[in-house]
């Protein structure tokens, strides 16, 4: 479940011939300091995935778990902190070394996934946790970061890597059990919804892309694409329809879920978030009315841009809540990503000088280690190191904006710096490197933290990243 808020493994001479076999028709010139940074990145990728292959758990339904310090004492099956995340940036790590360590380390947590899947409704869905003992949750989650959208996701992808037939049965099966909790009067017709769980006395849903309905629609077109479903696709429309309905076409910014209507900015639960999908469906099926949503509520968004002083943009997490985050999930990263592919979707250049606005903004708030507060200016938030809401995240987002001409030079060096902050961040014990999720006041917690979105898994695909991999964006869903 989602919660809000140095040992080297090669020689450099191995490192560069992994750098060198990234490219498909082999090694090609790069500027030095490219390559200085392709060498540093492919480093750090092995760091990371080294230290998961070390620290994982041989669980007795088959495969690898890993426990995540955040959400200890359990072994979670997540895209959050669960086998699924770290699975994902294993297959991040493999795609830019080719060492099968990885790969099989990927495969062992997809193994676990099908060992502890349970049949229902003529699927297959995850509980959030399993356990050793045999103990196990008996809450089951449908969105991205916490359920069965992501879960079924990341078997897919394994699948894509491995050709291994049961992977792909079991993303079906998963996706299967998904459509079966849909509901609403005129689903699949018209506008279907998802609860969160599948708990019969929950009513509580969420409509953002980590916990909610917008991220279950990317899976679904995801998985439309993959299949050629019509079955996939009609789900992600009626899915699409009813956010516009919550939204009013994008005339009103999207509440975060059915508890209280909380109008975030960002992209985890935010209007930036759903502006991302709106932009995604509209790419599908070229329906205007997506197009109107995607282009209203990033308007929204950007009119709540505060000029900060000593230059570029910032956010307010929400209406209620003045306080600015850095990072990607909740945070000025996420909004200037999501202007960045509005700027590519529709051709206009107002989204590329917001998002050079907010990479301004993230520049100067870098700390001269080379990382970001939580909430920069407040010097007692924690510094965090992952995807979600820290320095991985953060620099993907920067250089992001470098490959698209936009402030080049600057943005670069930043995420260099980052880059160097995190190799040098790595602490160590007799299984290798690891990294602590955050410090704050002077105190690191969260050891040895696994996860995509707050660790070792993360860390691994922004450096990835940074040394050719592509494929998904900051919050691991597929990206264009």
């Amino acid at each position: 479940m989602r919660l809000t808020s140095s040992v080297l493994a090669c020689t450099l001479v191995a490192t560069a011939v992994a750098v060198a076999s990234i490219s498909a028709g082999g090694p090609q010139r790069q500027p030095a300091g490219a390559a200085r940074v392709s060498t540093r990145a492919l480093t750090t990728v092995r760091l990371a995935a080294d230290s998961l292959v070390a620290r994982h758990r041989k669980m007795p339904e088959g495969g690898w778990a890993w426990r995540s310090s955040i959400q200890a004492p359990h072994f979670q099956t997540d895209r959050d902190v669960g086998a699924a995340s770290v699975g994902e940036g294993l297959l991040a790590a493999y795609r830019v070394t080719g060492d099968k360590r990885y790969e099989r380390a990927g495969v062992a947590a997809g193994d676990f996934l099908l060992g502890v899947a349970e049949p229902a409704d003529g699927g297959l869905r995850w509980p959030d946790w399993a356990d050793p003992d045999g103990g196990r949750s008996a809450t089951h989650y449908t969105s991205f970061d916490d359920g069965a959208a992501g879960i079924s996701d990341y078997l897919w992808r394994l699948f894509e890597v491995t050709h291994e037939r049961r992977f792909r049965t079991g993303a079906l099966a998963g996706m299967k059990w998904l459509v079966a909790q849909a509901t609403g009067a005129s689903c699949p017709e018209t506008a279907c919804m998802w609860k969160w769980t599948d708990d019969p006395g929950s009513r509580v849903s969420y409509n953002g892309v980590g916990m909610g309905q917008a991220g279950i629609v990317l899976v679904l077109d995801a998985f439309a694409d993959r299949t050629g479903s019509r079955v996939f696709r009609d789900y992600a429309r009626a899915g699409a329809a009813r956010l516009r309905e919550i939204t009013e076409n994008g005339r009103r910014p999207l509440p975060r879920g059915s508890e209280g209507a909380t109008f975030e900015t960002g992209f985890l639960s935010g209007s930036a978030g759903a502006a991302y999908v709106f932009l995604e469906r509209h790419a599908q099926d070229g329906d205007p009315a997506d197009l109107r949503a995607a282009q209203r509520l990033l308007g929204w968004v950007n009119d709540r841009a505060v000029t900060a002083t000593g230059g570029g943009l910032r956010w307010p997490v929400a209406e209620d809540d003045a306080s600015s985050a850095a990072g990607f999930e909740l945070g000025v990263a996420g909004i200037a990503w999501v202007n960045l592919r509005a700027a590519r979707a529709t051709g206009d250049p107002a989204y590329r000088t917001v998002a050079r606005g907010a990479g301004s903004w993230l520049r100067r708030v870098q700390t001269v280690e080379g990382a970001w507060h939580e909430l920069p200016g407040v010097a007692s938030s924690p510094v965090h190191v992952g995807l979600d809401s820290g320095t991985a995240g953060i620099a993907w987002v920067l250089d992001d904006l470098a490959r698209s001409g936009i402030d080049p030079a600057a943005n670069r060096r930043a995420v260099r710096s980052a880059l160097r902050r995190l190799q040098s961040g790595a602490a160590s014990d007799r299984l290798g490197s690891f990294w602590y999720a955050n410090t704050a006041g002077g105190r690191a917690r969260l050891r040895a933290e696994p996860s995509w979105h707050w660790g070792s898994a993360g860390i691994a695909a922004f450096a990835a990243r940074l040394a050719g991999w592509s494929g998904t964006g900051p919050g691991g869903q597929s990206a264009r």
